[in-house]
């Protein structure tokens, strides 16, 4: 659904509001928060005819974000060089356009497995060996597990 998709790009997850998981290069710069803020009155000049929705739209600050095609935000570089393969009609070699594919799918599997064990953990009910051991214990009645090998 929808919903699912915004929430498996990150748009309705909490990242955004703590800032969201960096990656790209080491040298890419991904913060904006060495930007000084600008005073939109003196660079935005409007005119005279204009309307109240015209001055209200004119007051906002506008901060541009380049997200992939499975929704990760962009680094500059990496934006950049999405732009140049558009506008020349080629894209990069297959063998790093594979590896960037196998590494987009290990950081979404890791995801997903995050989430489940936080839901897990939520519900009080567990994945994986503890979630085995804990179903064992509520079967038997018992606190302990005898293990043979």
């Amino acid at each position: 659904s929808f919903v699912s998709m915004l929430k498996s790009t990150g748009e309705l997850n909490q990242k955004r509001s703590t800032g969201e998981e960096l990656r790209g290069r080491a040298k890419d710069e991904r913060n904006y928060d060495n930007y000084k803020p600008l005073e939109l009155d003196k660079v935005v000049k409007i005119g005279a005819n204009a309307t109240g929705k015209d001055q209200e739209f004119a007051k906002r600050e506008i901060k541009l974000e380049y997200r992939d095609k499975h929704g990760r935000l962009l680094t500059s570089k990496e934006a950049y060089r999405e732009l140049c393969y558009q506008f020349h009609g080629h894209g990069a070699s297959k063998k790093n356009e594979d590896k960037r594919l196998r590494r987009i799918a290990m950081e979404q599997a890791e995801a997903r497995n995050a989430s489940k064990s936080m839901a897990a953990a939520r519900d009080g009910s567990a994945i994986g060996t503890l979630g085995a051991l804990k179903a064992t214990q509520k079967a038997t009645g018992k606190a302990f597990l005898v293990h043979k090998t």
